[in-house]
């Protein structure tokens, strides 16, 4: 069926007067040609007569007592010319009649799609639709043809974009019938990676996954991602659900080092360290076991991560003798495997064939190179660096970039380079860069960055700034000072420390904006004390929180102010737990909400009168925000290197008042700076004389100070034979 060969040059310049009357001519001598009515409706249609379209279609039905039957042949008129009609990019055309189709036949699944595929190219679809139309239930009850399969992909193509729950609704209805089908595999499987971990839309992208598990529930690579998107997502109680599922599927000796790790980090990360017992308990066994057996690891998955599982030693307790054996053989696994899944060889010019003093090219990588606590301390290195002695290089491994990724580390050095998740890209382009020191920003905290770090793409390699060292055998160096280390750390460091001679970072300050936190808006009196405490969940070990407990029990009139990221319910539970087992009134506790913006969270310290650390992990960023804003703070110095930063800082910025060697130190300088006005007045005066000499607050300084350390392992490089 087509329309008239006498009707085309009509149709080509929309002449459907002249159709009209050419079908109601035909209709007169022949009327019971059905095919005469639809293309008589249609040009009716075509020409914006709707209602005189729709009753012209009824004609046959009524007046000629056709079987309903038949419309079949009229579906077929009007999908062929909304075929014709967006293939002449008359999009709206089209849609109107496919509307009409819908009307004779609202079950047509390839004419719903289609509909759905031209109202979001005219900016009209909304999600809604599909609910409207059930076309999930339409699905499910039809044996697909290859042509409905495709139109089925083109759809989800657009709504897997849109993060609803009817999106979701539709995906489990037509998940069943499609998943045998690798382009709806490979499709669903990018989408989620957008829409997750390029949008941020977390907990969405955790409902797709689930849906992926209808017909794979052990998939413990898709539980695994699922977990880490609830708990990105900060939804703690469905995270813990999904690690118990880990767990009850885990069968092979790392499987169940990830179940146990994501047990106890969920426990922490939503402040529930209260009920951490049991999980550390057997995360420590079984951390030993993996350690001593160093087993080869069959799942990708499990050994890319690998390296992320021992961080949680440095949260759990200062014992660097027993932490290191553990981080140090995991980071021999992890470059191990490394090795076994990456074949990507890199060949450096062989020592005795450089020149000793040339002009360096030094690469920085990271995921954190923004406005982020490592990227706001490591721009200043990167604007200081002497660009003449120096090439500089940066690396940004799956990262988004803000103001701070490209004024500091895009538009300030001499090339920069944005990865994807592809290891040999991140291998390949270092090696073309000719990098002579490869600096790693991330630590524990990327399992990407670390990758590259195992695969060794640069002769020297150095890790600085982001956490403790990882325990990567191929690291050569890790940056430290005469304080963040004790002198006997080279006896469990697998990595050589490299000290400088003051401070392991020295930056220009921070930008602070105008407070927005006034002792009014917490109903706390002009004359109270103040302390606060400001840390991720992670830091919040009840042994110190049991400290402060006391200092706030022994000082008249005091409150403490809490914030940090961490489940808001459970938090408060810790703290008030705490605090009646101390005999404390839980009146005398503030839960501060985050702020927009880290500028106005420094302008609001300003509130505090002594701002409490944290122990075995103190403060590094907030220890440093602390004293740009000259207040008091009380550290509880230890052994572990996550232990020692608030005291090294302290150190280099002048002071000593504040720093405890043990808990009852660390309850005596809560006290005493609580209570001893001028001792307060005194110390911010000393920090606010610090911004003008200390080698803390010169990022030009510490710059040299760097320079001349890459000079050195320079020269050690070039000397071997």
């Amino acid at each position: 069926m087509n329309w008239h060969p006498d009707t085309i040059e009509f149709l080509a310049i929309q002449n459907y007067d002249h159709i009209i009357n050419f079908y109601e001519h035909k209709i007169e001598n022949n009327p019971d040609e059905i095919n005469n009515y639809w293309y008589l409706g249609l040009a009716h249609l075509l020409n914006n007569n709707e209602e005189l379209a729709q009753s012209i279609w009824l004609i046959p039905f009524l007046e000629m007592n056709l079987d309903y039957s038949l419309q079949e042949s009229l579906i077929q008129v009007l999908d062929q010319e909304a075929d014709r009609q967006k293939q002449k990019n008359n999009f709206l055309k089209s849609a109107l009649i496919r509307e009409q189709v819908q009307e004779i036949d609202n079950n047509n699944l390839a004419n719903l799609i289609n509909l759905c595929l031209l109202k979001h190219h005219l900016n009209s679809f909304a999600i809604e639709f599909i609910e409207e139309t059930n076309l999930g239930k339409i699905i499910v009850q039809k044996s697909l043809s290859n042509i409905e399969i495709k139109l089925i992909i083109a759809l989800c193509n657009i709504i897997l974009e849109i993060p609803h729950q009817i999106t979701l609704d539709f995906v489990t209805a037509v998940y069943p019938q499609m998943t045998v089908n690798k382009e709806f595999s490979d499709l669903l499987t990018s989408k989620i990676e957008v829409m997750a971990d390029e949008k941020r839309f977390l907990m969405y992208g955790a409902k797709l996954l689930e849906i992926t598990l209808l017909n794979q529930p052990n998939n413990l690579e898709i539980i695994r991602q699922i977990f880490i998107y609830y708990s990105q997502a900060r939804n703690y109680d469905n995270a813990k659900l999904i690690a118990l599922e880990y767990q009850k599927y885990s069968t092979t000796l790392i499987e169940k080092v990830f179940a146990s790790y994501q047990l106890l980090y969920n426990a922490i990360e939503s402040s529930d360290w209260l009920n951490i017992k049991d999980y550390h308990f057997t995360y420590e066994n079984i951390l030993n076991d993996l350690v001593k057996q160093q087993p080869n690891i069959q799942e990708k998955y499990l050994a890319n991560w690998l390296i992320s599982i021992g961080q949680l030693l440095l949260y759990l307790q200062d014992n660097p003798t027993k932490n290191k054996k553990f981080i140090n053989g995991i980071g021999q696994l992890f470059q191990k495997q490394g090795n076994s899944y990456y074949s990507c060889p890199v060949h450096f010019v062989a020592p005795n064939q450089l020149a000793i003093s040339k002009k360096l090219k030094i690469g920085y990588i990271g995921h954190t190179l923004r406005s982020h606590s490592v990227g706001l301390l490591s721009r200043w290195l990167i604007h200081h660096h002497d660009k003449e002695q120096f090439s500089i290089y940066t690396y940004f491994a799956c990262q988004k970039d803000d103001y701070i990724t490209q004024r500091f580390f895009k538009d300030n050095v001499h090339k920069a380079y944005s990865g994807t998740n592809i290891v040999n890209d991140f291998i390949t382009r270092i090696e073309q860069d000719q990098i002579d020191i490869l600096v790693d920003l991330d630590s524990f905290t990327h399992n990407l960055t670390a990758m590259i770090m195992a695969l060794k793409p640069a002769p020297i390699q150095v890790s600085w700034l982001g956490m403790d060292s990882n325990g990567i055998p191929n690291i050569d160096y890790f940056i430290a000072d005469p304080y963040v280390l004790p002198k006997n750390a080279q006896e469990y460091y697998s990595e050589t420390i490299w000290r400088l001679p003051n401070t392991y970072l020295g930056i220009d300050g921070f930008e602070v904006d105008i407070p927005t936190l006034t002792r009014k808006d917490l109903e706390i009196d002009d004359k109270a004390i103040v302390y606060f405490n400001v840390q991720s969940a992670f830091k919040r070990n009840p042994h110190t929180i049991h400290l402060q407990m006391k200092i706030l029990k022994t000082t008249p009139n005091s409150y403490l102010l809490i914030k940090g990221v961490g489940d808001d319910s459970t938090t408060q539970n810790l703290f008030k737990t705490i605090a009646q087992e101390e005999g404390v009134n839980i009146d005398k506790l503030r839960f501060l909400p985050q702020t927009p913006t880290e500028a106005i969270h420094r302008a609001n310290l300003a509130i505090a009168d002594v701002v409490l650390d944290t122990y075995p992990y103190n403060g590094a960023t907030t220890t440093l925000e602390t004293l740009w804003m000259e207040i008091p703070l009380v550290t509880r110095v230890g052994e572990q290197f996550a232990a020692r930063n608030s005291y090294t800082f302290m150190i280099n910025a002048g002071i000593t008042e504040g720093i405890a060697w043990n808990d009852d130190e660390y309850i005596e300088w809560g006290v005493k700076l609580g209570t001893n006005e001028n001792l307060r007045q005194e110390i911010s005066w000393k920090l606010r004389q610090s911004k003008k000499t200390s080698p803390l607050w010169k990022g030009k300084q510490f710059a040299r100070e760097m320079e001349k350390a890459y000079q050195q392992m320079w020269q050690i490089y070039s000397h071997r034979q």
